[in-house]
């Protein structure tokens, strides 16, 4: 057996092992650990001149709930994006749909992602004004501080706000980097599974991982209709 045969064949059992510590679709497990399924759909309307925030994997057990069974499913589910402490989560798979509400109109459309840690959800209020626009929460009742989540409706927000302001390009990243133009009835599609940043690996007091999207249309354009679905597992530190 020659020696590159040996190299190419011990490739393959780590890219074996790595298949299983990241856990297929129709994996139940992860290693020696339990998942949780998470699936869940937002559907939403974003005028123009407006810009709205959407969870995609963020620390919250009061919003997470509990895991349930479900049939056809060997793994217990949770049909929202939030996760428990000490979890790990190593991928977010996310499919979008942006279309117009009148085709007859030109929309400019800016897309992003915002990432928090355990320090940027122990800001006060003035300070998630100040760097997010107050896009993302952290809930602080003495018992849950630092649990995240997007705020749920659309905000007045352009292009040129963030342009001017370099707290918030460094915290809401991305936006300036490409415009999705939409016209006579363009649809913008997107089905990518991603990587969460190391940061927001390990649940914990802060972490969020967060998807935003700017229509910047105006004077001429029309209201873009959001669809998202995200898919990811959740292996968590104790069984559920």
């Amino acid at each position: 057996m020659s020696y590159r045969m040996r190299r190419s064949r011990g490739r393959g059992r780590r890219r074996g092992a790595l298949a299983s510590r990241q856990g297929g679709t129709g994996a139940t497990f992860s290693g020696n650990q339990e998942i949780i399924r998470h699936s869940n759909t937002v559907n939403a309307t974003i005028s123009t001149g407006y810009t709205q925030c959407f969870n995609l994997v963020c620390y919250n057990p009061t919003l997470a709930g509990t895991p349930v069974p479900s049939d056809g499913s060997s793994a217990k589910v949770l049909v929202n994006n939030f996760c428990l402490e000490g979890s790990r989560v190593d991928y977010v798979t996310v499919q979008l749909t942006v279309k117009q509400s009148d085709t007859t109109k030109n929309n400019m459309i800016y897309i992003g992602t915002i990432s928090t840690s355990f320090n940027q959800g122990q800001l006060k209020a003035s300070l998630m004004t100040t760097n997010f626009n107050d896009f993302i929460t952290a809930t602080d009742t003495g018992t849950y501080l630092g649990e995240m989540a997007a705020k749920p409706t659309e905000t007045a927000y352009v292009l040129n706000t963030y342009s001017l302001n370099d707290i918030q390009q460094h915290n809401i990243k991305g936006l300036l980097r490409k415009q999705h133009q939409l016209y006579s009835g363009r649809v913008i599609t997107a089905n990518q599974t991603i990587s969460l940043p190391r940061r927001n690996k390990r649940q914990q007091n802060g972490s969020g991982y967060w998807l935003v999207i700017m229509n910047d249309s105006q004077p001429d354009g029309s209201d873009v209709e959001i669809r998202l679905d995200t898919f990811f597992k959740e292996i968590p530190v104790v069984t559920v």
